[in-house]
């Protein structure tokens, strides 16, 4: 009977427990991030009365006979199921999602607690604690990287008060952007580069001499030269890569181009005889007889019927022929039919069997002109059967000017004539412009003296056949001259026919310049040392001067089809321009292009632009597009130090064929702002991998930047505070940037409800707990923070309250137990 009532006190003891373990939940049933426990209920000791014996023989087995001597509450265990994620407005309230606990330090480091209560703040120390004040623990910034290292021990998170981030100098600049190698640009395009009158050389200095500083090669993409407004200018551009002015490519192939005539090809033949003549003459490759000998009734009958004869053949020669003063046959080319040598110019050979006055020769006005991708052949003879072959813009204009100044026949006498005063220029708008002023022009292809050269004796005689001679100041002669003509040299006039030493000469030249009249001659032998800006001119100045009447026909031949496009962009020039008034121009020409601009700061945070502007001008040998790049910023900052301009650096990216980036210079740049920050600030360019497309590719779609970046950042005050899902704090600054300023720690345990609780939302590690495994969140087992939230309590307060229904029936059964045990004992009393 007493077993009976002992059992019942363990019974009320062992309720008593758990009622308590119980109230607890219910207490903590708001506690951020708190566990709720549970009472674990266990047999006491079992008093055997009589023990299990085994079956023998024909008697069954017996099982044991035990009494059981109560209750106990064996362990209260701790349930770390997710509690719900509850938000906040506070930007430093942390929940966990998952397993593990933050980490904090009540003495600065030297112990550790573990937490799931995320409710942190920074004191006015910038330490990150939390509501018992003890320090949350994590790693920080490094300093000198810039990195968190995450696998470094643990330390106290604290952040400054007043935190402020120094300015950074860019040292990247990442660009992600297509340049369009398609047929239509629309208004991705700029005008093709200016370029002057001279070829490999840039008069800068306007004195019409070529200095050894002036040499210059256009089609040189590593010799640049710009404008006043800093804009590239002397480059040529390859033809075939070219626009017009809707952005629509022009597409010259291999062999097209046109046929550009400067002037009527005209000649004159006056007819005398007319009895027996014999017309047997081949013009332009056709031949035209009249089946003679035939007598016609006079001069002026065989002029009517043989320039019928030549009109009969117009259509396959391009050559009319017109009776004037009654005998006088006029032949005419306007150069304007067909697309072949056939109908250009005035071609005349007549056979030995030909009896009529028209003799043999050639007025040659027009030229082929014809694209080729592998190299300019621009030949300069006085022969229309010479193409003349160009890549770039500038083979193109200097081939045209060439041939306007020295290999036209504008006066039908069967030889070229000089025009040196014709100009052909691009302009800054893009277009050819072609000038034709009056006078004698200083300039090489008169054979003006544009360098020092030093002539022999028969050399000098030649050019004072055709020309005087103004030699310039310093010129020295090896011969004595035999003057054509009255001559004042040095003060002194010396008759025609008289011989004036070379001494005497070269005395005036020391201090002034010395003129040579036409026709005189060298006396004697010797090497004569000419100075640059000697000038020739010819008997008659004003012979010189030509109009020009410009027509503009396709280009065919064998397997070359006519390019209209090229047609229609140069036929704007067609017209006539006559000597001294204003100029012709072609349409516009305009080359793909793409500019894109970022802002790079310096060591003080000053940001500057860097302006980037690609040019296609040409193809590779691998069929990819080729772009000129000129990258420049404001002055006075510098980007090429030492060269003018300093603010502009000029190079080069190229493609393959399937748009990808072939290679790019240049990969760095050395900028110095000049304004008290750091100079020679290097600054890496990254526009891809080679041979891959991420970053600059070449397609056939619009030209465009999809992303251009830097690193750097001016100086800036920290302006607030987040915190991502790996538990990073990340600071935002006033200068606009966000940096990684510390990550908080979270620990993780082999059996974590070995924790021991040590109040305040707290626990403890103990030897059954594990040693702690501290990491980065949403790392391994680790679950993930949320910032701006707490976790809420797990405690269910319907469980709970069922739990106490269930316990106090427990303590009440128990407390029944003791009473009827008692009752027991008094009915035994009172047998006695």
């Amino acid at each position: 009977m007493m077993r009976a009532l002992w059992a019942g006190v363990t019974g009320l003891q062992a309720h008593q427990t758990a009622m308590d373990v119980e109230s607890n939940n219910i207490a903590n049933v708001n506690t951020t991030g708190y566990k709720y426990s549970r009472a674990n209920f266990a047999t006491l000791l079992s008093q055997t009365t009589s023990i299990a014996t085994a079956p023998t023989g024909t008697l069954g087995g017996q099982n044991s006979t035990q009494i059981g001597l109560g209750t106990t509450v064996s362990t209260v265990t701790k349930i770390f199921s997710q509690g719900s994620i509850e938000t906040t407005d506070k930007d430093t309230d942390l929940a966990i999602s998952g397993s593990g606990f933050f980490v904090v330090s009540p003495d600065g480091g030297t112990t550790y607690k573990y937490t799931r209560d995320g409710d942190f703040e920074f004191d006015a120390d910038g330490n990150f604690v939390d509501s018992n004040g003890y320090i949350v623990q994590g790693w920080l910034q490094d300093e000198d990287t810039g990195e968190i290292d995450t696998t470094s021990p643990v330390t106290n998170i604290t952040i400054a008060p007043g935190l402020t981030t120094p300015a950074s100098a860019t040292t990247k600049v990442t660009v992600k952007a297509n340049l369009d190698s398609g047929t239509s640009v629309g208004t991705n395009k700029t005008s093709i580069y200016s370029l002057d009158s001279n070829s490999g050389w840039v008069d800068t200095d306007g004195d019409g001499v070529k200095d050894t500083a002036e040499v210059h090669d256009e089609d040189d993409s590593g010799s640049n030269l710009f404008t006043s407004d800093d804009e590239l200018t002397e480059r040529g551009i390859d033809f075939g890569v070219l626009y017009d002015s809707d952005g629509e490519a022009i597409s010259l192939n291999e062999g097209q181009g046109s046929w550009i005539s400067y002037a009527d090809a005209e000649t004159s033949v006056t007819i005398s005889d007319y009895t027996a003549v014999n017309l047997d003459i081949t013009i332009n490759g056709t031949t035209i007889t009249n089946s003679g000998p035939v007598d016609y009734t006079d001069a002026d009958d065989a002029a009517t019927q043989l320039a019928s004869l030549i009109n009969a053949q117009t259509a396959s020669t391009g050559v009319t022929a017109t009776v004037t003063s009654g005998n006088k046959i006029v032949l005419s080319n306007d150069n304007s039919t067909g697309t072949t040598s056939a109908t250009r110019n005035i071609k005349i050979v007549a056979s030995t069997a030909d009896t009529t006055e028209i003799d043999t020769t050639s007025v040659i006005t027009a030229y082929q002109y014809a694209y080729t991708s592998s190299g300019a052949t621009t030949s300069t003879d006085y022969d229309d059967s010479e193409t003349r072959y160009f890549t770039t813009t500038e083979d193109l204009r200097n081939a045209m000017q060439t041939d306007a100044r020295t290999n036209v026949d504008y006066t039908g006498d069967g030889a070229s004539d000089i025009n040196d005063s014709v100009s052909i220029i691009v302009n800054d708008s893009g277009q050819f412009e072609i000038s034709n002023t009056t006078g004698d022009a200083f300039n090489e292809d008169d054979g003006d003296f544009i360098e020092d050269d030093t002539i022999d004796e028969t050399s000098l005689n030649s050019i004072l056949s055709n020309h005087s001679v103004t030699l310039a100041t310093g010129s020295v002669l090896g011969v004595g001259i035999v003057l054509s003509a009255d001559t004042v040299i040095g003060g002194t006039t010396y008759l025609a026919g008289a011989t004036v030493p070379a001494a005497t000469i070269n005395a005036a030249l020391t201090t002034e310049t010395v003129t040579l009249p036409l026709g005189s001659t060298a006396s004697g032998t010797g090497t004569s040392t000419i100075e640059s800006g000697t000038n020739l001119k010819s008997a008659d100045e004003t012979s010189e001067d030509y109009d020009l009447n410009l027509t503009v026909t396709g280009l065919t031949g064998t397997n070359i089809s006519q390019n209209d496009s090229f047609i229609s962009v140069m036929d704007a020039i067609q017209g006539t321009l006559t000597a001294g008034t204003t100029t012709r121009t072609t349409e516009n020409i305009y080359a793909a292009a793409l500019t894109t601009t970022t802002e790079i700061y310096d060591s003080l945070g000053s940001k500057h632009t860097l302006t980037i502007q690609y040019t296609k001008t040409g193809t590779s040998s691998s069929g990819g597009t080729e772009w000129s790049m000129v990258i420049s910023v404001p002055e006075p900052g510098e980007l090429n130090s030492g060269v003018e301009p300093e603010n502009i650096v000029t190079g080069t990216i190229s493609f393959n064929s399937d748009g990808s980036l072939s290679t790019y210079t240049p990969r760095n740049l050395t900028y110095t702002a000049n304004n008290g920050s750091t100079s020679n600030q290097s600054v890496s360019l990254d526009f891809g991998s080679l041979g891959q497309f991420d970053g600059i590719t070449s397609f056939d779609k619009d030209s465009s930047t999809s992303s251009i970046n830097q690193n750097g950042y001016a100086g800036g005050d920290l302006t607030g505070i987040s915190i991502d899902e790996t538990g990073t704090i990340i600071g935002s600054f006033s200068n606009g940037y966000s940096f990684s300023l510390a990550q908080v720690a979270m620990a993780t345990f082999t059996n974590e409800t070995g924790l021991e609780s040590d109040g305040g939302n707290c626990y403890i590690s103990t030897t059954n707990s594990g040693t702690a495994i501290v990491g980065q969140a949403s790392t391994g087992s680790k679950g993930s923070i949320q910032s701006s939230a707490l976790e809420m309590s797990n405690a269910d307060l319907s469980r709970s309250l069922t739990q106490l229904i269930v316990i106090q029936r427990g303590y009440q059964a128990s407390s029944k137990v003791i009473t009827t045990a008692d009752e027991m004992l008094n009915v035994l009393l009172q047998m006695t």
